[in-house]
């Protein structure tokens, strides 16, 4: 068995794979688990839920992560919890993917999984459209590079900031208006956050491949991301488990 962990800035999502089968995932507030012992008894539990044997049968844990004061306190838990010595997934390692950017380094862990999973699951030239704390936009060839690609705000980042700026303001779900034209202040904010991130997005895939002069497989990931995909101009997959799946990959390629 192998446990998969990608931590985020808002979220961490833990899977639970047996083999290709993903058996069971959870996903946890970035900011509620700030200890070992915290990360210890979520991924304990994690494990216990989805298998009989709990954690005497886990051969493995890989890790990704952009908040690096959590990451070694993960790295630890595996260790003393789990009794495995875990695998960080950094630009250094080889991932099976060429990174054509100017450094490397800079590029999230998250991101890189994410190309790796897109590449090996699609096999064509990919944008990949990450809604998390940010929106990302990655581009990875047909050939299995990973090109670069584009950071925006995210919708729930934006709609939050908008609402703790403007005293009249206030925060509102994230889901499509019934009407564009807003009849009140919520129908407004939703109708601008929501429209103005499907706008955004259309607008990106379309200078993206104007720049690369080809078309795309489009992939939406990310928690919100299946509140957005159905009204983009391009037809695009959902995948949600993007991450975990190019987790897997990577582990099973660095045990052959």
């Amino acid at each position: 068995m192998l446990l998969c962990i990608d931590i985020g800035n808002t979220n961490i999502v833990m899977g639970l794979y047996d083999g290709p089968t993903l058996l069971g995932k959870a996903r946890y507030s970035t900011s509620t688990v700030r200890t070992i012992d915290e990360c210890g008894l979520r991924a304990d539990y994690l494990v216990r839920r989805f298998h009989p044997n709990g954690t005497t049968e886990l051969d493995g844990v890989i890790i990704c992560s952009v908040v690096p004061s959590l990451t070694p306190r993960m790295m630890v838990m595996a260790q003393e919890y789990l009794n495995v010595e875990p695998i960080q997934v950094t630009a250094d390692l080889d991932i099976g993917i060429r990174i054509l950017t100017e450094n490397p380094s800079e590029v999230g862990a998250d991101r890189l999984v994410n190309a790796l999973s897109a590449f090996r699951n699609y096999k064509d030239n990919c944008i990949i459209i990450d809604f998390g704390t940010a929106t990302t936009f990655d581009i990875v060839s047909a050939k299995g590079e990973y090109l670069g690609g584009a950071i925006a705000p995210g919708v729930e980042t934006a709609s939050h900031n908008l609402a703790s700026r403007a005293a009249q303001l206030f925060s509102v779900d994230i889901k499509p208006p019934d009407s564009v034209i807003g009849k009140t202040t919520a129908e407004s904010m939703r109708s601008g956050i929501f429209w103005g991130q499907v706008e955004m997005i259309n607008g990106m895939i379309i200078r993206m491949e104007d720049e690369l002069r080809d078309e795309c497989t489009i992939i939406v990931t990310g928690g919100l991301g299946r509140v957005f995909v159905d009204s983009m101009d391009r037809d695009a997959t959902y995948d949600p488990d993007l991450t975990l799946k190019g987790l897997r990959l990577i582990y099973d390629e660095l045990n052959k």
